[in-house]
Order: C-alpha cells, then sequence, then structure tokens
C-alpha cells in the first residue's frame, strides 16, 4: 500500500527533525516519493516561527491504522506532546498527518482519510503538487493540479534549499 504523509516542524531543529521523522518511519514503510522542503506560514493559528514541511509517500504492508499508530509514536519520540485540553493547533517539533491510503476513503474515530482538509491548505497542496500533480482525489475528484489552482489559501508556501 502507499502511504502519503505530510511532515511538519516549526519548533527545534526543523531540517534535523523532519529528516529523523523520514528515518524512523523508513524501518517500517519505504520511501518511495518526497517533495522539496517548503517553508510556510502557520495555519489555523499565529506564531513568529514558520514551518517546514514535506510530502513522503511510503510503500508499506502496515495497514492505515498500524501506519498512523506508528507516525503517532516517531512524533512521541521526536519530543512531541499533545496536551490532553490544549488548543488543536500550537508549535510542535514534529507533525505527521496521512493524506493518503492508496484511493481508500476510511472514515473512523481514529483516522479520517483522505485527509479532510487537503483541499483548503496550500503548505499540502503545494508540496503534493510537486511530486503528484495528476493524482486524482478519491472524494473530490479532481487531481491535485486543480485543486491547488482552486485552493482559497493565500498563505506563503516557498520552496526552499
Amino acid at each position: 500500500m502507499q502511504i502519503v504523509t505530510i511532515l511538519g516542524s516549526n519548533a527545534g531543529d526543523k531540517r534535523r527533525l523532519l529528516a529523523e521523522a523520514v528515518r524512523l518511519m523508513g524501518a517500517w514503510g519505504k520511501v518511495v516519493r518526497q517533495s522539496s522542503l517548503y517553508e510556510t506560514e502557520p495555519w489555523g493559528f499565529e506564531c513568529e516561527e514558520r514551518f517546514l514541511n514535506q510530502v513522503v509517500v511510503f510503500d508499506t504492508t502496515l495497514s492505515p491504522l498500524e501506519f498512523l499508530h506508528r507516525c503517532q509514536e516517531t512524533e512521541k519520540q521526536l519530543g512531541r506532546v499533545r496536551p490532553k485540553d490544549g488548543p488543536r493547533y500550537a508549535s510542535r517539533p514534529i507533525d505527521i498527518d496521512l493524506l493518503f491510503c492508496d484511493a481508500l476513503v476510511i472514515e473512523n474515530p481514529e483516522l479520517t482519510v483522505p485527509h479532510p482538509r487537503i483541499s483548503e491548505r496550500r503548505f499540502v497542496l503545494v508540496p503534493l503538487a510537486e511530486i503528484m500533480p495528476e493524482f486524482v482525489h478519491p472524494v473530490h475528484r479532481k487531481t491535485i493540479a486543480a485543486l491547488e489552482k482552486a485552493c482559497p489559501d493565500r498563505l506563503e508556501v516557498r520552496e526552499v534549499e
């Protein structure tokens, strides 16, 4: 199964954290594609520190739920703390979201794929469009390139070296 993820960091050594997350995830999923790194403005909250984001596609034999649980373990290992009563969006050393699991549509209390806010977020669509512009979103029935073009989000997303 191919699982498409987006990784983000806006606290600590962001490049190192993203690279370490990909390395750790490589133990249970082979990296088949990855986008460039993108510096992005925070989405959903305000803070001074910008994010680094990257889309990474993995081939794995794990189920989507097993993959999600391992991503959550990786986040904890790299210093992510999820306060029980904290804000939904906040600065964090690492964030790993599942965007797609092949072309499956999954809705359960633990996991929703495709990720429900892909079409609202340029920080997701720009790196996705870099590596898989012709992929058809299984719910919206539009290509990633078309979703990016129609995205109402105007926050800055710029490729970094």
